[in-house]
C-alpha cells in the first residue's frame, strides 16, 4: 500500500478520537436533583452530531450509523446508537442530549448540550486536518450559549445554572493518532518534536481549556484522558510492523497504548494539582477513564458480553469509518456482541460499559 493511500485511509478513518454497566433500557437518575444542566466538549466519542452543520468530511449522518438509535435515525453520532454522553445524560436525569449547532436548538430549562466535534483535538492542527471544530471554538460556543441563556433567564439564573451543571471534557486522542502519529506527519509538526514534548503540549492545552470553563463559571468537571487507541481496529490494520500478519493475529499496537497510559497518568496528576489550587472556588474535578474499561474488555471480553473486539461491525471492520462505512456496507447482525461499530468508534453496548465504569467519577462531582 502506498504511503499516500495509507495517509488518506488513516485520515478518513480517524474521524473524531465493568460491573457498573448502564443498560440501554435501565438508565438511572442520580439522587441529587440539583444538576441544572449537562455540557459536553470533545471529539467523536461524545459528539451528538455537530459535524452535520459544518463543511467537513468527518460525518456520520447516514446509514448504517444510527441503526440502533431511536427510529433507526442517523444523527451524526459515530455509533450504531448512543454515544458515551447519551448514557451519562440519562444517568443525570436529562431526557435528550442534543448538538449545539442544530438549527432547531433552543434554550431550555434543563439542557443536555453537546459542543463536541468528531475529529478534533486540543491542538488546532488536529482540527484543521479534517476541518472540524477546535476545542478553543467549542469554548467560544459555550460562552456564546451562556450569553444567550442570560438574555433568556437573566444573568443570575444563567450563572446559577452554570455553577450547578456537570461538564464533560473528552478529547486528545486525535492529537496523538492524527497529528503526532499520522502517516508522514500529515499536519507538519516541527522536526524533532519528541512524544514527551508533545504530551506536555497537549496537557497544557487541556489545562488551559479547563481553566477557561472555570472562568466561565463551571464548577463540576469530569475530564478524560485518551482511550486504548492502540487497539482500534484501523490502527491494528495500518500500523503493524507486519501488515499481512496483522490481518490474522489482530494484535494491538502497544507503543500507542503505552503513550496513552503515560499521557493519562499526566492528566490525572494535573487534575489533582488544579483541584488543590482551585478548591477554594468550589471546584470539583474528576478523571473520566476511557482507557481502563477498554483494557478490561480486551482482557475479558466475555465478561462484558462481547465476542468481537479486534474489528468493527461495519464492512470488513478493518478500515471503514465515516464515508467508508455507508449504506452499501454490510453490517453485523448483532451489534451488542461487538466492541466497535466501525474501525475506530464504539458500539452503543461498549459506550454503555465505559459510561457505567465512570459513575463513581460522576458522583464525586455531583454530591
Amino acid at each position: 500500500m502506498s504511503s499516500k493511500i495509507k495517509s488518506v485511509l488513516f485520515i478518513i478513518g480517524l474521524l473524531f478520537i465493568f460491573p457498573n454497566l448502564i443498560s440501554r433500557n435501565q438508565a438511572r437518575e442520580v439522587s441529587n436533583h440539583s444538576i441544572a444542566a449537562f455540557y459536553v466538549f470533545g471529539d467523536s466519542y461524545v459528539d451528538p452530531g455537530n459535524n452535520n452543520y459544518i463543511g467537513s468530511i468527518a460525518r456520520s449522518n447516514f446509514a448504517p450509523y444510527g441503526i440502533d438509535f431511536v427510529n433507526q435515525k442517523a444523527t451524526g453520532r459515530f455509533s450504531d446508537g448512543k454515544v458515551i454522553a447519551d448514557f451519562l445524560a440519562s444517568y443525570l436525569g436529562f431526557e435528550n442530549y442534543v448538538p449545539y449547532l442544530d438549527p432547531d436548538f433552543t434554550i431550555q430549562a434543563k439542557p443536555a448540550v453537546g459542543f463536541a466535534s468528531a475529529g478534533t483535538g486540543f491542538d488546532k492542527r488536529t482540527a484543521a486536518a479534517l476541518n472540524v471544530i477546535p476545542m478553543s471554538t467549542q469554548l467560544e460556543y459555550f460562552k456564546e450559549y451562556k450569553a444567550k441563556l442570560a438574555s433568556t433567564i437573566g444573568q443570575e439564573e444563567a450563572d446559577n445554572q452554570t455553577t450547578n451543571a456537570v461538564f464533560i471534557v473528552n478529547c486528545a486522542v486525535n492529537d496523538f493518532a492524527i497529528t503526532y502519529y499520522g502517516p508522514g506527519n500529515v499536519v507538519g509538526l516541527p522536526d524533532g518534536t519528541t512524544i514527551e514534548q508533545y504530551e506536555e503540549f497537549v496537557l497544557q492545552q487541556l489545562q488551559e481549556f479547563v481553566q477557561g470553563l472555570v472562568d466561565l463559571g463551571a464548577r463540576r468537571i469530569a475530564v478524560s484522558g485518551v482511550p486504548l487507541f492502540g487497539c482500534w481496529p484501523n490502527v491494528i490494520t495500518l500500523y503493524s510492523s507486519d501488515p499481512a500478519t496483522a490481518l490474522v493475529t489482530r494484535t494491538c499496537n502497544e507503543t500507542l497504548n503505552s503513550v496513552g497510559s503515560d499521557y493519562n497518568a499526566k492528566v490525572q496528576e494535573a487534575l489533582k494539582t488544579m483541584q488543590s489550587s482551585l478548591a477554594n472556588q468550589g471546584l470539583k474535578l474528576a478523571y473520566f477513564d476511557t482507557y481502563t474499561p477498554m483494557l478490561n474488555i480486551l482482557q475479558n471480553p466475555a465478561n462484558y458480553g462481547f465476542d468481537v473486539i479486534n474489528k468493527g461491525c461495519c464492512g470488513t471492520g478493518l478500515l471503514e469509518q465515516s464515508v467508508l462505512c455507508n449504506p452499501l456496507s454490510a453490517v453485523c447482525s448483532d451489534r451488542s456482541k461487538y466492541e466497535f461499530f466501525d474501525s475506530v468508534h464504539l458500539t452503543e453496548a461498549a459506550s454503555s460499559v465505559i459510561a457505567g465504569a465512570n459513575i463513581d467519577a460522576i458522583n464525586s462531582i455531583t454530591n
